[in-house]
């Protein structure tokens, strides 16, 4: 079984692998591991723990999200011989197919297109925030590939009615089991192939279905068989409101939280934030200016995905320019007929290789520029790591750098701030902490609640300091 023409051909852009490998290779150099955030150093836990259940046959026990990523993740990294460099290399190589996929998709929509390399390079390839997401070890850019060979296949049947409808079945539960919400995007053509499945009235394209669709459910259901529903408990996806529309404030399980815009403006960033396209106002006016030109069937089904996950997402209370990015390949292949027409001005053919040098110096410019906080993090998590192996195998009580600590291999009773702790303080504990950084965000919650009742019943006695303010802490002297 094999799905059509899935593959690599000879006259594939090798530049599409080549510049997300050549930016991993340099970020290597630097040091720079792909962890970053408390999500990738779950997804690294959860990675080595399925590792261990293929070696040594311990279960890996529950997980919060779909596990393909880590399942895939723990197979390559008995070649890589490295967890995070797997995880690193699928994120990488998801970029680059990823885009691949979108620029063969232009080529079935837009026969006669022109310098659609040259768009997918400098705004697929190298958009700011969509080059860093496939860099680090996070899922997004994997779902977003999965959802891309969805549409992909979507088109081929749309334009070829001989191709099957079970590739786009497939890879929509690839993407599921990726990332959840990534089900609001490919619910449409979902619906298009089921129609067409049912139309078609083929009972081996029925059974191949449901066979393939099975498939990347399996490490799901063996390694999540107690805990199947997950999803449904999400605080976020409970918390929906179209009330969250038009707020730009919020009180949640992760604190106090406010922005510069109501959910309703941030969720437009998608199309006009320059981290993710620079010229994202000018495609997006000539977009509403041509509409009727650009709206053909394949036009309204990526509209309507679009729209489905954003009135989704809208609603969630809170912002995070990283969730939308699964969104922007469809936006890119969305934007592609107002780039083809823009390049037809005289002006810009005239000027088109200094135009393209220019954007691609401002893409890679503004990468570096949103980089550098991901690279500093991790600067400062290894500075963080150095201070505090001395004191490993002891009770330790922090808050968002513990995280990090675990990852990196460092050794200690970890006890974290974030939950009710006071009935577990003993006396010489360590208290690892910023005594100034979560004060608002976390005001009347359990992790200043703890802060506030460490210093009102004991001594800290300041033992280390560390980077950006940090400072180590024994627990001293009972004064109750």
């Amino acid at each position: 079984m094999k799905f059509q023409k899935l593959s690599i051909h000879t006259n594939t852009p090798l530049s599409l692998f080549l510049i997300p490998l050549l930016f991993l290779i340099i970020l290597r150099i630097f040091e720079f591991d792909g962890l970053y955030g408390q999500d990738s150093y779950e997804y690294l836990r959860y990675t080595k723990a399925i590792k261990e259940y293929f070696t040594h046959g311990i279960h890996p026990g529950s997980y919060y999200w779909p596990v393909l990523y880590p399942f895939l993740g723990s197979l390559l990294s008995f070649i890589t011989g490295s967890e995070i460099i797997a995880l690193q290399v699928i994120t990488s190589l998801s970029l680059s197919f990823c885009f691949l996929y979108i620029l063969k998709i232009i080529k079935i929509l837009y026969p006669e297109h022109q310098f659609s390399l040259v768009y997918v390079i400098i705004f697929g390839i190298l958009s700011p925030f969509f080059l860093k997401m496939s860099l680090v070890a996070m899922s997004d850019v994997t779902t977003a590939m999965f959802t891309v060979l969805t549409f992909y296949f979507f088109v081929k049947k749309y334009t070829n009615q001989h191709t099957r409808t079970y590739p786009m079945f497939f890879f929509a539960t690839c993407s599921l089991m990726t990332r959840y919400p990534s089900l609001f995007i490919t619910l449409p053509i979902i619906l298009y192939a089921l129609y067409k499945l049912i139309k078609g009235k083929d009972s081996k394209d029925f059974i191949i279905t449901v066979i393939i669709c099975c498939l990347p459910c399996i490490p799901f259901v063996i390694l999540q068989k107690d805990n199947l529903f997950s999803a449904s408990s999400n605080y976020f996806f409970n918390s929906w409101s179209l009330m969250n529309y038009f707020r730009s404030s919020y009180t949640t399980i992760d604190g106090l939280q406010s922005y510069r815009f109501p959910n309703l403006i941030h969720s437009l960033y998608i199309f006009i934030h320059p981290g993710y396209i620079f010229i994202g106002f000018l495609l997006s006016f000539f977009y509403i200016k041509k509409f009727n030109f650009f709206f053909t069937f394949p036009h309204k089904v990526i509209i309507i995905s679009i729209t489905l996950y954003l009135i989704f997402l809208t609603g969630i209370p809170f912002q995070n320019t990283r969730i939308l990015a699964l969104l922007f390949p469809l936006v890119l292949l969305l934007f592609y007929p107002v780039f083809s027409y823009i390049v037809s001005f005289t002006f810009i053919k005239k000027h088109l290789f200094l135009i393209g040098i220019t954007s691609i110096i401002i893409q890679t410019s503004m990468w570096g520029l949103t980089f550098q906080h991901t690279y500093k993090r991790t600067v400062f998590e290894k500075k963080m790591v150095k201070k505090m192996a001395p004191y490993q195998g002891k009770k330790l009580f922090s808050f968002d750098i513990d995280i990090a600590l675990q990852g990196r291999g460092l050794n200690f009773d970890y006890n974290s701030l974030h939950k009710d702790m006071k009935s577990n303080f003993g006396l010489n504990d360590l208290v690892l902490f910023h005594p100034t950084k979560f004060l608002k965000q976390w005001r009347d919650k359990p992790l200043i609640n703890n802060w506030n009742y460490l210093n009102a019943n004991y001594q800290l006695k300041i033992i280390d300091k560390g980077p950006e303010g940090w400072m180590l802490y024994q627990i001293q002297k009972n004064n109750l």
